[in-house]
């Protein structure tokens, strides 16, 4: 693809593609503002530094994002039409598609490059050879971790490592406890909810930041209108609820313990989910986790008069909670870094390199004291009013729109 050629459309070119865009400097303006001038610049570097053919012998590492990290559309005879996310399609209304049971013919078409790009670039530099693993997030999470062993199974009889961001680590840890023929040579988890998070909570009230702001584009349906007859219907949101740790707080795995409103949970979906975490497998010397610190998060949840209450401290990487992001048996690392940006950094992204190569990183193994001091609380209605308005995809910003394209499950979309 030279220079002088139509300017492509991103989110309609293969993984491969934009790599070798990267890497000749091909439509740098277009790819500029896709990315962002510094992540650009960043996979430009990694990029040049890769083999247009990588070694089929370098050793396979799977590539797993987090909820929402994975496109979502329709597939038929070759072709696919996007839902998640495409901006046309949602100001049509067409997120409602997403309600399951739904289309059998929906599927994960591919991951979100501005949030993953960087991390597969540097295995690969690292030398091995990255494999993004999109997953359909609505779904089960033991049925995603079948998926999982057998395309692992697929790729040799020497197995694979997994390198897992967020809900990507659940179904990673579940991989790896059914893993009976010993594929899997090791896992790296980053931000995982391993017992759990308040933003799956946020997500099924309408009060999360990201579901809100991508609702804005929907001209058809309300944020409310969306939780309550889409995202209330997904098994993958409910099996990231957070478990009990201590007495006295909320088992949220209990219809009874939410508020009395049209956005009720399915006592269903629930019970399931509570099944599916209560056989969460235990850590092996396989397993490895690093966790964000030191950032604003919901750590603990109690019901109000204005709905669900939130209480944030600095105990979290802003959208998993420090004690529940903790594998406890696993190796456990330690940064100062945000949920969202942990697959961006440059200390985790050595540190993940380390780690499947048997070593030590240089991040810090003392698992910091949690300060437990309340910097606010924050109830369903306030966050309800951010995003409040409908927005135009074409009116908004570059900045605005890269936001929206990159959905991980984090509160800096504020």
């Amino acid at each position: 693809m030279s220079q002088s050629s139509p300017p492509p459309s991103p989110a309609e070119l293969q993984d491969d593609q934009i790599i070798a865009l990267l890497r000749n400097g091909a439509h740098a303006t277009l790819l500029s503002a896709y990315f962002g001038e510094q992540r650009y610049q960043d996979l430009t570097a990694l990029a040049r530094q890769t083999d247009p053919h990588p070694d089929p012998d370098a050793p396979p590492v799977f590539v797993l994002p987090g909820i929402m990290g994975s496109r979502l559309g329709t597939v038929s005879r070759q072709q696919h039409s996007l839902f998640w996310l495409h901006p046309a399609t949602i100001a049509q209304g067409g997120l409602m598609q997403l309600a399951l049971p739904g289309p059998k013919t929906m599927r994960a078409v591919g991951v979100m490059l501005p949030g993953y790009l960087k991390l597969r670039l540097s295995l690969q530099v690292a030398g091995f050879r990255p494999i993004f693993h999109p997953f359909d997030w609505r779904r089960d999470l033991q049925s995603l971790a079948r998926a999982l062993l057998r395309a692992i199974e697929r790729v040799g009889s020497d197995g694979a490592f997994v390198v897992a961001h967020s809900m990507g680590g659940l179904i990673a840890r579940i991989a790896a406890g059914a893993d009976h023929k010993h594929s899997i040579r090791g896992v790296v988890q980053l931000g995982a909810p391993n017992n759990g998070s308040f933003a799956p909570v946020q997500a099924l009230r309408a009060a999360y930041p990201t579901v809100r702001k991508v609702a804005a584009l929907d001209h058809v349906n309300s944020t409310e209108a969306l939780a309550r007859d889409v995202f209330l219907t997904l098994p993958g949101l409910y099996q990231m609820l957070p478990s009990v740790q201590a007495p006295g707080e909320l088992d949220l795995f209990d219809a009874d313990n939410w508020p009395a409103d049209d956005l009720r949970p399915d006592e269903g979906l629930l019970s399931r989910a509570r099944r599916v975490r209560n056989r969460l497998p235990a850590a092996d010397e396989r397993c490895s986790v690093i966790c964000g610190t030191s950032q604003e998060t919901v750590t603990a949840i109690t019901v109000g008069r204005e709905g669900f209450e939130y209480s944030v401290t600095r105990d979290g990487d802003g959208t998993v909670p420090l004690s529940r992001a903790v594998w406890e048996g696993a190796r456990n690392w330690f940064v100062e870094e945000n949920h969202g940006a942990l697959t961006d950094n440059a200390a985790v992204l050595g540190a993940v390199s380390t780690l499947l190569k048997g070593g030590t990183p240089a991040l810090d193994h003392q698992r910091p004291p949690l300060s437990g001091d309340v910097i606010r609380t924050v109830t369903d209605r306030q966050l309800r009013e951010q995003a409040p308005s409908k927005v135009l995809w074409d009116k908004l910003s570059l900045e605005s729109r890269r936001a929206i394209l990159d959905p991980v499950m984090s509160p800096e979309f504020l």
